[in-house]
């Protein structure tokens, strides 16, 4: 079993739903359970083409197989809610990035993990540090809290939706 940070994002069509949508069928894969999920931000997009606002989350997983596997059943959900990778960094139905693993690393060409950019964006910060046992994990000798403090803080905001459970629901107060 491994535990896998996982980022989640959109910016395409309901952005919300589709958050919604990734969520439940990471419950609904028989080899992983869903331990936790963050608030969710709303950030702009960095690089790429002209793109509305993104919607981040991240959570928290078990996984029984390996980290390879894990990917592609990420890649699975993506597919399944109608991602295509025509342009780096452009706008998408949903992204499922592996960003962490203290049960294990990668680096091939398929999977790199801890993701590379990770300590560079405060969009993937803000949320992973929600997440049980994050403020303890540390890359290139420093926490991620460190690295989230040498960030932009108006990169990100926060909304007033957040995972239920069994969808994202809105509340009246952030």
């Amino acid at each position: 079993m491994k535990r896998i940070y996982l980022g989640l994002g959109s910016n395409l069509g309901q952005p919300v739903e589709h958050l919604a949508a990734g969520l439940r069928a990471l419950q609904n894969l028989p080899q992983a359970c869903l331990i936790a999920v963050s608030r969710i931000y709303r950030t702009k997009p960095i690089g790429g083409p002209e793109q509305d606002d993104y919607f981040n989350l991240a959570a928290l997983i078990t996984y029984f197989g390996e980290l390879d596997e894990a990917l592609s059943d990420c890649q699975a959900i993506e597919h399944s809610n109608l991602r295509c990778r025509t342009e780096r960094w452009g706008p998408r139905t949903l992204d499922i990035d592996l960003l962490y693993s203290p049960d294990g690393q990668s680096n091939n060409a398929k999977l790199q993990l801890p993701h590379p950019r990770v300590i560079e964006r405060l969009f993937v910060l803000a949320p992973l540090l929600e997440l049980p046992e994050a403020d303890r994990i540390s890359i290139n000798d420093k926490l991620l809290q460190e690295w989230a403090s040498l960030q932009d803080e108006t990169q990100v905001q926060l909304t007033s939706f957040y995972w239920n459970g069994a969808d994202i629901v809105e509340s009246n107060k952030v």
